[in-house]
């Protein structure tokens, strides 16, 4: 069955079967739940979705700042209280509360400084380019995690952004986990796999993934090709595949990720901090704080899992077989028809805040990735816009609750449900751009996008 246009529907082979979309980036009809594409005014939408980004970013000021002054607040309110109360028992208060902490200095702080979406109203103290990098003092000061910032801010602002939902996106799960989805092996043991890597995936997963992002940028802005050891040239899927801890000495060395990356986290939470209320307060106390923080760091893991992972991933998002433009039509349709957002709070509420905050502003991430440069609160005065502009052209805008973008997300991990794929034929020509799937890794870290443009 085909909703389209009579004209917009392919002429197959009297041999031939139709290719019904969903399944495959080939497909010559469209199906039901794809007919919206083939009516779709592709610069016409373009033109919504850039006034609209226009006017939030113009419309930032003191405001915006203040609201971030008092999400920090909170963030540090968490771990104080966390680190006050866990040195007498091991209790649930506690390792909450620095779960929670961690998990929202790095989704909301962090995240939306590093994008730039505090430099003009800010008078510089929250700059992209000062925030957590340069040396290990700034991390400490900034935003001290599993990650090395710099090697964050290529993988996630430029390879992700850039290249939501494409072979180059380095957090496309569906790829990322093929092997997994694919392998002949009890469900209860992918089951098993999957609740190990939403309670490690920082430190064992995407640190030294991030890494490899940023050595492979290094070497590219150098005009040079990725090499092994030996001389020989790394492949494709070699450069794809996922990096994990154990994956030392091919992007980067033993002493680089364990002492550079990852040491620098591991010392002040799981030797530093418990030691200090060890002298202070002694034994039972360095226990205490220790098992606090082990149990804390497991929770942080899996509470940003639960915000983060799920936002790109299910069977009603879709995967793209080629690259666009930024900026383009095109571009903005897949941060669209790729992203799910979460619950989202009301505007100027402080139960609005709080729902935003526990969710890290990752349940705004339709608004975040049509303009990465805007702040929290300029998200929570778009998302009805952007529903609004997305039901004007037809635009499926998808938005559930977490739990339930948890089980599309781990419905595909395991192979049970698959992403859709979204059609060759109906791709927007013009905004293609064969190229610039690798030209875009030898832009310098500050090329993006911007809601000003």
């Amino acid at each position: 069955i085909c909703w389209a246009p009579q004209e917009q529907t392919m002429a197959t082979d009297s041999k031939s079967e139709p290719i019904v979309s969903g399944k495959s980036y080939d497909a010559t009809v469209l199906a039901p739940e794809d007919a919206w594409i083939a009516n779709l005014d592709h610069e016409a939408f373009k033109e919504d979705i850039r006034a609209l980004g226009k006017e939030l970013h113009s419309n930032q000021g003191p405001a915006d700042l203040a609201h971030l002054n008092k999400i920090i607040l909170w963030q540090r309110m968490c771990m104080v209280v966390g680190f006050a109360t866990m040195w007498y028992c091991i209790n649930p208060v506690s390792i909450y509360l620095l779960s929670l902490g961690c998990m929202t200095r790095w989704a909301i702080i962090a995240h939306h400084i590093c994008h730039g979406g505090f430099d003009k109203c800010s008078q510089g103290k929250y700059n992209r380019f000062k925030f957590g990098v340069g040396s290990l003092y700034r991390r400490c000061a900034d935003w001290l995690d599993w990650m090395l910032v710099e090697a964050w801010n290529v993988e996630h602002n430029q390879l992700h952004h850039y290249h939501l939902g494409e072979s180059q996106d380095p957090d496309l799960v569906e790829m990322n986990l093929d092997y997994l989805r694919t392998v002949d092996a009890p469900k209860a043991a992918k089951y098993g796999t999957v609740a190990f890597f939403m309670t490690t995936w920082k430190w064992f997963y995407y640190a030294p993934n991030t890494l490899k992002m940023l050595k492979l940028h290094e070497i590219r802005r150098r005009g040079q090709v990725p090499k092994y050891k030996n001389g020989k040239q790394m492949g494709q899927r070699r450069l794809e595949s996922p990096c994990m801890f154990t994956h030392v000495g091919i992007f980067f060395s033993a002493a680089e990720l364990y002492g550079r990356v990852l040491g620098p986290f591991f010392l002040r939470n799981f030797v530093l901090i418990p030691l200090a209320m060890g002298a202070l307060l002694g034994r039972d106390a360095w226990f205490n704080s220790l098992v606090t923080m082990v149990l804390a760091e497991w929770l942080s893991n899996a509470h940003s899992f639960l915000n983060i992972v799920t936002n790109h991933t299910g069977d009603d998002l879709y995967r793209f077989d080629s690259a666009c433009e930024p900026r383009s039509a095109t571009f903005y349709l897949r941060q669209v028809i790729s992203s799910a957002n979460f619950t989202t709070g009301t505007t100027g509420t402080f139960l609005g805040d709080l729902n935003d905050f526990t969710h890290g502003w990752l349940n705004y991430q339709v608004e975040h990735h049509l303009w990465p440069d805007l702040s929290m609160l300029s998200y929570q005065k778009a998302a009805p816009l952007v529903k609004g502009i997305c039901k004007k052209h037809g635009v499926p805008y998808v938005q559930h609750n977490v739990f339930w973008r948890l089980k599309q997300t781990v419905d595909i991990m395991v192979g049970d449900s698959s992403m859709r794929r979204y059609p060759t034929k109906w791709e927007h020509t013009p905004d293609l751009a064969a190229k610039y799937s690798t030209a875009v890794e030898s832009q310098p870290t500050e090329q993006k996008i911007s809601a000003g443009n």
